[in-house]
């Protein structure tokens, strides 16, 4: 039993890098610091960049302006862009979709996670795609995905 405690103790830093999300955002912006306290309960680490210059990661990364959203997220070489629920990054770091620059949120979506404020609409959560195109992973309310 103790081996297995130590070898699980030696690996649990090695999963903790993996799940680091390096977070670009606006010093002013309020909703981007929820999110990101809404990845860390579920298991992410965040590494959080404020600067008046966050828009040149999207143009840096291709992503369109009708994916894009307040912050962008880099992890293992994907993209997450805006309030995208943690099920969706978990579902693109298991699967590493070939021809995926990264998952998006466009916009704001009111009860997307860290935009919380009483109303919980629909909203698509998107893969962008390499060439530019796009597919709906799904439709969530809140975290959920329906």
């Amino acid at each position: 039993m103790k081996k297995y405690i130590f070898a699980l103790a030696l690996a649990l830093p090695l999963f903790a890098q993996e799940r680091l999300i390096h977070v670009y955002k606006s010093p002013s912006c309020g909703c981007c610091g929820l999110w990101e306290s809404y990845m860390e309960k579920n298991g992410y680490k965040i590494s959080s960049h404020a600067s008046d210059d966050f828009i040149k990661i999207k143009e840096k990364l291709n992503i369109k302006d009708e994916y894009q959203s307040c912050h962008t997220g880099l992890i293992d070489g994907y993209a997450i862009e805006g309030h995208v629920p943690s099920s969706a990054v978990d579902w693109l770091l298991a699967n590493k979709p070939n021809g995926v620059i990264g998952i998006s949120a466009p916009g704001m979506p009111m009860g997307s996670p860290g935009m919380e404020q009483g109303i919980e609409e629909k909203y698509p959560v998107i893969l962008m795609k390499k060439d530019g195109s796009s597919e709906i992973f799904g439709y969530y309310k809140g975290d959920k995905k329906i």
